[in-house]
């Protein structure tokens, strides 16, 4: 049967919550969190709810991430030809032409990426709220095989939600909080969430959530601390530099380079981290229970002590 009009909204604003960037990433997660073990939402559980609901969750989840690194990329690849240009053309630092021909592409790039991370939920809610089954391009197929949601006529949708899959549920919902690490804060809310509103009815998300949880405080606090220290010393070194060292009206700009050096070192050694986080998730989406270093096993036994 089609989806009811309470259906669709849910799903089109699931879908729509990328629009946030980032910030809505837990907009999906509790609608599928509520939908699933909170029947009245819908006076039933609904396939359709939990599918397309995981799915903004992936996407948003997976999506950002893959966003982020093809704007990382592209930065990357334009420098790298800009400093190849600098070895060939005599002067090209110079060149303006050179110069803001690299800027415009680098702009029109980053815009054009964007809309295409965009335009997919956007044109995903505009089908739900058709009241079709929208599928998110590589992602939607494979999740709709894991979960067990398969329907060859697009028009409809599984009834109930018994035809789901809920372990594959729960590991997808796991392996996205994981995910989620390379979104500062608002990745933090969503394994907050399902550790506070499904940890009563899975043993498996509970401990996978509150891990995962406890990690990002870790690398979120690690972050803005190592961030706020690197700008405290950028300054300090300019009080240095101008008590100590006669540098007149370049002390500030010293100041400056030692304070850009540091918050360079914040952005390697901060990613590190979040490498991590995405090898958990990647782990946990093979369905395998990861632990992170230390942390997974304190973890561990600290819900094994609050439960005996």
């Amino acid at each position: 049967m089609k989806p009811t009009t309470e259906e669709r909204v849910i799903a089109v604003i699931s879908h729509l919550a990328a629009l946030a960037f980032g910030a809505g990433l837990v907009i999906p997660a509790v609608l599928w969190s509520e939908n699933r073990h909170n029947p009245a939402l819908l006076r039933g559980k609904s396939a359709y709810v939990r599918f397309q609901t995981l799915q903004a969750l992936g996407y948003q989840s997976l999506g950002y991430t893959v966003w982020l690194l093809s704007i990382l990329l592209l930065v990357v690849l334009l420098y790298a030809t800009l400093f190849f240009i600098a070895l060939v053309v005599p002067n090209a630092a110079q060149n303006q032409t050179i110069t803001m021909g690299i800027s415009v592409i680098l702009l029109v790039a980053s815009f054009g990426l964007m809309g295409i991370y965009l335009i997919i939920p956007v044109f995903g809610a505009v089908l739900c709220g058709m009241g079709k089954d929208f599928r998110y391009p590589l992602m939607g197929g494979r999740l709709g095989r894991s979960l067990g949601y398969e329907n060859s006529d697009p028009n409809l949708v599984p009834e109930g939600g018994a035809s789901l899959d809920s372990a594959a549920e729960e590991r997808f919902a796991a392996s996205m909080g994981h995910f989620a690490v390379i979104i500062p804060f608002w990745g933090l809310l969503v394994p907050a969430y399902l550790w506070i509103s499904q940890g009563k009815n899975s043993a498996y998300l509970k401990f996978q959530s509150a891990q995962t949880t406890l990690y990002q405080v870790f690398v979120n606090l690690l972050f803005f601390g190592l961030t706020f220290l690197a700008i405290f010393l950028g300054f300090v070194s300019m009080f240095l530099f101008a008590s100590f060292m006669d540098l007149g009206e370049w002390t500030a700009v010293a100041g400056m380079m030692v304070m850009i050096c540091l918050l360079s070192l914040v952005g390697l050694v901060i990613p590190l981290f979040h490498i991590l986080g995405q090898w958990a998730g990647l782990q946990v989406l093979r369905g395998r229970n990861f632990r992170y270093p230390l942390l997974g096993r304190w973890v561990a036994k600290w819900i094994d002590t609050r439960n005996s």
